[in-house]
């Protein structure tokens, strides 16, 4: 009978393993898409595309400019996995080319490197809610933070829109409302 109680214990144990490891190696969002947008004041636009290569890892590559002789644009590896059902994590490192509109001794923009952290999580069926922090260092002695807060409504599972508030410390705070293409 302890024979039985015990195979009948060990047999719920791996069940509840099997079902929970399925379940973690399935991210909430994907993490292979092209997001176009715009941003106002200051006005600009911007773009980031994202590849996933494996399992929790992706490429990804951004690009903005106010079109005053600036630019921002950075590209690196990130990692994202799920926590729950409906909230992922993921981050990223970069290495970034910052132009600022005033800057006249850089031609090719300053160099610099970022880390960002986030969340992504359903609060409803088709509602999205994301944070961002992290921080990008140019030297020893200038790092700027990056905070970002938004949502996204996803129309279909190919579309959705965004509006992103960020202080990013690289420009003014401002608004960024964009387009999402999940391929």
């Amino acid at each position: 009978m302890k024979n039985l109680k015990k195979s009948c214990a060990i047999k719920t144990i791996v069940t509840a393993l099997t079902l929970t490891s399925s379940a973690a190696m399935a991210t909430n969002f994907s993490y292979t898409n092209l997001e176009v947008g715009f941003t106002g004041n200051p006005s600009g636009l911007g773009a980031t595309g994202r590849l996933a290569f494996m399992d929790g890892a992706h490429f990804i590559v951004n690009g903005s400019s106010q079109f005053e002789g600036d630019w921002i644009v950075s590209g690196g590896a990130g990692f994202h996995a799920p926590v729950n059902g409906f909230v992922d994590i993921h981050g990223d490192a970069r290495v970034y080319s910052v132009k600022f509109p005033e800057d006249d001794k850089h031609d090719w923009g300053e160099l610099a490197y970022g880390v960002n952290v986030g969340a992504k999580a359903w609060v409803l069926p088709q509602i999205e809610a994301n944070i961002l922090v992290g921080q990008i260092a140019f030297d020893s002695d200038d790092t700027r933070s990056v905070v970002e807060l938004g949502g996204r409504f996803h129309s279909t599972d190919i579309l959705s829109v965004g509006a992103t508030y960020r202080a990013n410390g690289l420009y003014k705070e401002q608004f960024y409302f964009d387009v999402l293409f999940n391929f």
